[in-house]
């Protein structure tokens, strides 16, 4: 009796200590597989947000040729287009600030302007100053267009009363929409041409007087300069 309770004994004992070695070899398994998992889904996930910032990165970067335009967009100078002596000619211009008056013009370089008088500016070719263009500019609320108008015609027919036509300025106001009115009158004397040009824009009134002759024939290119006041 004493020997069989001895082997059940033994036997519970060794079941006892086969189970306690099955359960030490399991866990440290189960759980090895488990970090081995999370470490390479975490690894996955650096990858992933790495590339994702790379991708941000780069575009949001300017590329060389996005640089190289916009260079190119901060040199772009502004030309004009006028016509003599039935030749067109397409030259640069720089912008000037009138000194009296609030208003500011783009002229070509090669003509300068200056403070005549009060209220009254000169843009002057700079090979011959007999050649230029007398401005005048006003508020919308101190004149209108018809008054500014009658003023011009009145003024030409003075110096020209017998030699005076009037412009036809209707092509402006088909390719500049900025232009709202636009009218003149010519007149000739002892040779030279005067012209009269009163144009209007959302705010302000300018009355253009051009002295041109007509071998120089450079009204057109006073004209062009005259349509840029604002």
């Amino acid at each position: 009796m004493k020997k069989s309770l001895t082997a059940i004994s033994a036997a519970l004992i060794l079941s006892t200590v086969l189970a306690a070695c099955n359960t030490d070899t399991d866990e440290p398994i189960t759980t090895s597989a488990s970090e081995e998992q999370l470490e390479n889904e975490n690894a996955q996930n650096e990858v992933q947000q790495e590339e994702q910032q790379e991708e941000k990165t780069e575009s949001t970067e300017p590329t060389e040729e996005t640089q190289d335009e916009q260079e190119v967009n901060k040199e772009e100078i502004t030309t004009l287009t006028y016509s003599s002596n039935s030749q067109p000619f397409t030259e640069e211009v720089v912008e000037a600030k009138s000194e009296e008056m609030n208003y500011s013009i783009q002229h070509f370089e090669n003509y300068t302007l200056v403070a005549e008088e009060p209220g009254v500016d000169q843009l002057i070719f700079s090979k011959d100053d007999g050649l230029s263009m007398q401005i005048e500019v006003v508020n919308k609320e101190e004149a209108t267009f018809e008054q500014m108008k009658a003023t011009a015609k009145e003024a030409i027919s003075a110096i020209a009363p017998d030699n005076v036509k009037d412009l036809d300025f209707s092509t402006i106001l088909t390719e500049r929409p900025e232009i709202l009115n636009i009218t003149g009158y010519e007149g000739v004397v002892d040779g030279e041409k005067v012209v009269k040009v009163v144009l209007e824009r959302t705010n302000l009134i300018a009355t253009l007087t051009i002295y041109d002759t007509p071998q120089a024939d450079l009204t057109d290119a006073f004209l062009q300069m005259g349509l840029t006041i604002q």
